[in-house]
């Protein structure tokens, strides 16, 4: 296979797995947590270290994850050590022992038949506050069952939590962006990395509070293909609730229109957002 590497273009996009998990069948993935130092940060060849000890025990790794959590560096390595599992205890001395900062090791072994959940790491952060994942077959429930409920009575319910969600937004993209004129980018970027979609804030007018916004793969549309109307209800309020607190303005004053949308046929949803003209 020849490899290739490429310079990052907003078109393009890759799927990412979140999880810490292994499932396949005829493995026994044990999880190893190893802490290390805050100095390991910006430390070389770490990862290497780690790397060299499974490898040199001929071992297959499973899944691989490193993150900074606040003076600590955390490493979670999935192993296959089917017919080594007397290893496990041996391989996370060896880690103590040989890789640089290493302050803990913590194995956990398969909960069942080959599949390694991580049950160490709680609470999920992000920035440094509690962040929750929902697969979409528990989105998809949340969300479908109220239209399927209460009609277009839980569109109204969807677009006032989104609007507090975008209020509450924006303060924490502005503390991030530091900077005016990054904020848009940084909003987008983080709209993608959470999952709801790919979001180009395509015009945005301070002076005549006017803005146009479009998504990609709404996570919340793509749920209603082929409904024939508009339902982007959450993500809608989401951006309505960003803008407001932009524009320092009120709930009642904002107005909040999708005009196209992927469940009536369109190729991407798009809002238009304005003040309510007072009479």
């Amino acid at each position: 296979m020849v490899s290739k590497v490429t310079v990052f273009k907003a078109v393009k996009t890759l799927p990412y797995e979140v999880g810490r998990i292994a499932a396949k069948p005829g493995t026994r993935p044990y999880i190893f947590h190893v802490k290390l130092g805050g100095e390991a940060v910006q430390a070389i060849g770490i990862i290497a270290e780690v790397g060299q000890i499974f490898a040199s025990k001929g071992l297959g790794i499973l899944h691989f994850k490193a993150v900074a959590v606040g003076d600590a560096v955390r490493l979670i390595i999935i192993a296959d050590l089917k017919g080594a599992e007397d290893l496990a205890p041996k391989i996370a001395e060896e880690i103590r022992r040989k890789v640089k900062f290493c302050e803990e090791v913590i194995v956990d072994p398969p909960i069942a038949e080959g599949v390694a959940i991580d049950r160490l790491s709680f609470p999920t952060l992000f920035g440094g506050g509690r962040a929750i994942v929902m697969r979409n077959i528990t989105y998809e429930g949340l969300i479908k069952s109220g239209w399927e409920r209460f009609g277009s009575a839980y569109a109204v319910l969807l677009y006032s939590a989104g609007f507090e969600a975008g209020r509450n937004a924006f303060k924490a993209h502005k503390e991030l962006a530091q900077l005016p004129e990054v904020l848009e980018r940084v909003a987008e970027a983080l709209f993608q990395m959470f999952g709801y979609g790919i979001l180009e804030l395509v015009r945005v007018d301070d002076a005549a509070r006017e803005a146009v916004a479009r998504v990609h793969h709404s996570f919340e549309c793509e749920l209603f293909r082929g409904a024939g109307e508009p339902r982007g209800s959450f993500v809608r309020g989401m951006l309505a609730g960003w803008l407001a607190e932009r524009w320092g303005v009120t709930f009642e004053e904002m107005v909040a229109r999708e005009e196209k949308c992927v469940a009536k046929g369109d190729e991407y949803c798009e809002y238009k957002f304005s003040l309510r003209r007072r009479k």
